[in-house]
């Protein structure tokens, strides 16, 4: 075999693989030779056929097996020969492949990053102190009668301040449908809406009555290509709600699950602790884990970045869409949204190799009593057995994904140990 081996950037390599027609007969050999076995050739027995015969019935489907074999082999011992360090599958390409000549065929494939570790104990953050007060209770309790609101129907009056309308809604800018029709949308009539204007206009409105409101659309408008136009929207009234909040009293913290209110507000305050002290522990690991990336200057894998980067942007459409944005809309705004999130693609990406670097210098890894730990929480989460979970990851091939999982999980934890907290 013959390899050469270029450097694209930093962190590709693209090879240049040559195979022999003498390793190519010796494969397509072995490979007859196998098919022989099996093979089922009317004339002849399940596997007693001449390799000849073999040959003629079965030369494409040879063909493709010595491929199969050839490809990978040669590529493997490249990157043994080159000492490189892959940390994706290759992408082949120009493979060439003709009767008595070389098998030819390109090899690019992402590369371990060069990353010298910088100080990665005792990184300095900050934490903000939980204080949570009465004031934060009757908030929570506040939105308990939001969500416990009873809406009655008062189809027999207009539309007023504080009602709620149920609608059909559609959107034209430039005489154009703006977004898909949504029908029986819930509007809560009130001045401080989305788009503003809309629903002030709605007021006096009844059952059944159609009106076509004028409204200009909000600058930070999710579809950028008619944010700030003038929009028409036309609005059908299907009913009229009136909103109910119910008393503050021992009933409502029945309805709760809670004895009376006295426990209600004790159980709130506990669980806006929780939240608190959760939420002050996710600032902290933001923290160290910005810190690192900022320590660390390297360049890293286009093809990782490339692929973080269509996870991230594919979210952001499925987001945007759920808000009523058009697909096609969507998709001719591609390379906006990939210039939008770039950036942040790198960093996940680089955080990712600090991270596994940081584990390989202290000797991190997720042994068996982990993914034991790991299968029992999920199996619990989705009511199932741990029997269930297990195999699963193991049917799926995941078993490795989830040990990569944990030993980040662990990774973050020890950097964590390791900090100098600072309560604030």
């Amino acid at each position: 075999m013959k390899y050469k081996a270029k450097s694209l950037e930093e962190c590709t390599t693209l090879f240049e693989i040559e195979v022999s027609p003498q390793m190519i007969s010796r494969v397509f050999d072995e490979v007859y030779a196998d098919m022989a076995k099996v093979a089922n050739i009317p004339g002849f027995r399940v596997g007693k056929a001449p390799v000849d015969m073999v040959r003629l019935h079965y030369a494409k489907d040879a063909r493709e097996e010595v491929l199969k074999r050839l490809i990978p082999e040669a590529y493997r011992q490249a990157v043994q020969q080159h000492s490189i360090e892959p940390v994706s599958f290759p992408e082949i390409s120009d493979v060439i492949f003709e009767e008595d000549k070389p098998l030819t065929f390109k090899a690019k494939v992402d590369t371990r990053p060069k990353l010298k570790l910088k100080d990665y104990k005792g990184l300095a953050v900050d934490r903000k102190k939980v204080a949570i007060n009465e004031a934060d209770v009757d908030k929570t309790i506040e939105n308990l009668r939001e969500v416990s609101a009873k809406y009655i129907a008062a189809d027999d009056r207009p539309l007023r301040m504080g009602d709620y309308a149920v609608v059909d809604l559609e959107c034209f800018v430039d005489g154009k449908d703006a977004h898909k029709k949504r029908e029986n949308l819930w509007l809560a009539i009130e001045k401080e809406s989305f788009i503003a204007g809309l629903t002030e206009k709605m007021v006096g409105m009844k059952k059944s009555e159609q009106r076509d409101i004028d409204v200009k659309l909000p600058g930070n408008y999710p579809d950028k290509t008619i944010a700030g136009k003038a929009a028409q929207y036309r609005v059908l009234v299907k009913e009229v709600k009136e909103r109910q909040l119910p008393a503050v009293d021992d009933a409502f913290a029945k309805e709760m699950g809670r004895p009376g209110l006295d426990d209600l507000r004790k159980e709130i305050f506990k669980e806006l602790e929780a939240r608190a002290l959760a939420g002050a522990e996710v600032e902290v690991e933001n923290g160290i884990l910005n810190k690192l990336i900022d320590a660390h200057s390297f360049k890293v894998p286009s093809g990782f970045v490339s692929r973080q980067l269509d996870l991230m942007v594919a979210d952001a459409k499925k987001r945007l869409e759920a808000k009523g944005l058009k697909r096609e809309d969507l998709d001719k705004r591609d390379a906006e949204l990939r210039e939008k999130f770039k950036g942040d693609a790198e960093r996940q990406v680089k955080l990712l190799f600090i991270l596994d670097a940081i584990a390989s210098a202290e000797k991190i890894e997720a042994d068996d009593a982990d993914l034991t730990e790991a299968y029992k929480a999920m199996a619990a989460q989705a009511g199932k057995t741990e029997d269930f979970v297990r195999e699963h990851y193991e049917k799926e091939g995941l078993v490795d994904n989830l040990r990569d999982k944990i030993r980040e999980g662990k990774t973050i934890r020890f950097l964590l140990d390791n900090a100098k907290i600072t309560e604030i």
